[in-house]
């Protein structure tokens, strides 16, 4: 389960904010915020801890197979699999 920090959910939003070049403002606190964020950057943080949620099953399934390589890396290299499990 995610369990991000505030400061995490700024950054994020920070980040967003500066690849996707939105602009200083509060244009955005009525598209995507709750209305109660003073600038488009609390606008993206708000939109960023509402959406994130959303998103849990579909990054388990993407590092599935990332763990399932790391996990036989592991094995691999302390030779457990070689025994049953």
């Amino acid at each position: 389960m995610l369990n991000p920090t505030e400061n995490t959910y700024r950054r994020l939003a920070n980040a967003m904010q500066q690849a996707l070049l939105i602009p200083e403002g509060d244009a955005l606190v009525f598209i995507i915020g709750k209305g109660n964020e003073g600038n488009n950057l609390e606008a993206l943080e708000t939109w960023v801890k509402e959406a994130l949620p959303t998103f849990e099953e579909d990054l388990a399934l993407a590092v599935l197979p990332l763990l399932m390589t790391r996990l036989e890396q592991t094995m691999n290299y302390w030779g457990a699999c070689n025994e049953p499990v």
